[in-house]
């Protein structure tokens, strides 16, 4: 009995060895759970189909092809919200999408940042050419229903075209047409003039962020990418944007390196303080829509950051921070979020 006894816990020991074995890849990833917290990515295409994924390689076709090209891609809490001409949304995981503001979204903020989710304000802000709302509405239910925000008295925010908000939560609104910033410092607070009388980089600009770094970029590429580290008060320009080609989105994906698409150059990604290119992998004469950063983290806790790029030639995935790139999905894509 003491013979069979041990066979048989020999047995069951090299099979529980082996099973584990078997659940395990080489890297450490455990295939049982493999992804603890996975991500989504939402995709428009400029025939204006909207596509998910979970994984950079297999696609869901959420809505389908309407000839109307995407402006903005986001979400907040379990909607998901397009923009075109009006802002649509889905309550339901992309299974339908509704109009829920119509009329009212700036034509010439074909960019990201003309919304902006506010997670740490359960907010979603937007620019609004609607007379009423001083150029900027939010949402308080996840893009159901908009409501005009406060302004001080006397400050007029006119056509806002761009928001974005610094790590510190701070919020600043650009207008181009008046190329006036203005800021509002926390969720109770009303938009005020940022730097009243001090005249800001002119063109045809749209704000983001790189950390507390604030930014504002010259669709037209004349004026590069200037940024400011004290909330807009004083402005610095970085050099080596070209100045023939517009650059058409400015980002810091999960906030660990710069990077700016531009029209048929490819992406340019920031390297102390100069902007270099980063095509490796890219095919010529790329056009670079829109970036965006996801993360899987992995049941052993391993982390993986991935960037994401929407372009003419497909969509695009870097895994070293911009350095080199793989082609995932080929088509014409125009934003990502």
């Amino acid at each position: 009995m003491r013979r069979y006894s041990l066979l048989a816990t020999l047995a069951v020991s090299c099979l529980a060895f082996s099973a584990l074995q078997s659940c395990k890849r080489s890297n450490g990833i455990d295939n049982n759970s493999v992804i603890k917290t996975p991500y989504g990515l939402f995709v428009g295409s400029n025939d204006g189909a909207l596509l998910n994924t979970n994984d950079g390689t297999n696609y869901t076709m959420l809505f389908p092809n309407d000839r109307f090209p995407f402006r903005a891609i986001t979400t907040s809490g379990n909607n998901i919200l397009f923009v075109k001409a009006n802002v649509h949304l889905s309550e339901n995981n992309g299974h339908n999408f509704n109009p829920t503001y119509v009329g009212y979204v700036p034509p010439s903020a074909h960019w990201q940042n003309v919304i902006w989710t506010a997670e740490d304000q359960s907010r979603v802000y937007l620019c609004s050419t609607e007379p009423s709302s001083n150029g900027v509405v939010f949402s308080e239910n996840d893009g159901k229903k908009w409501k005009n925000d406060a302004w001080d008295q006397g400050v007029s925010g006119g056509m806002i075209t761009s928001i974005t908000q610094l790590k510190s939560g701070t919020l600043f609104a650009f207008s181009d047409i008046n190329d006036s910033l203005y800021r509002k410092d926390n969720k109770t607070a009303n938009w005020t003039h940022a730097m009243p009388g001090v005249q800001m980089p002119t063109g045809t600009s749209y704000l983001s962020r790189f950390n507390n770094t604030l930014l504002l970029t010259d669709y037209l590429g004349v004026n590069g990418v200037q940024y400011s580290n004290d909330n807009g008060q004083t402005w610095s320009k970085y050099t080596g944007t070209p100045i023939n080609a517009k650059l058409l989105c400015t980002n810091a994906p999960l906030d660990m390196v710069l990077l700016v698409g531009t029209d048929s150059m490819g992406v340019y990604r920031l390297e102390n303080g100069v902007f270099v290119q980063s095509n490796t992998g890219l095919e010529n004469n790329t056009s670079v829509y829109a970036i965006a950063g996801k993360v899987d983290i992995y049941k052993n806790e391993l982390t993986k950051r991935y960037i994401y790029l929407a372009t003419n030639k497909g969509v695009y995935r870097s895994e070293d921070g911009g350095f080199n790139w793989a082609l995932m999905l080929t088509g014409d894509f125009g934003a990502l979020y």
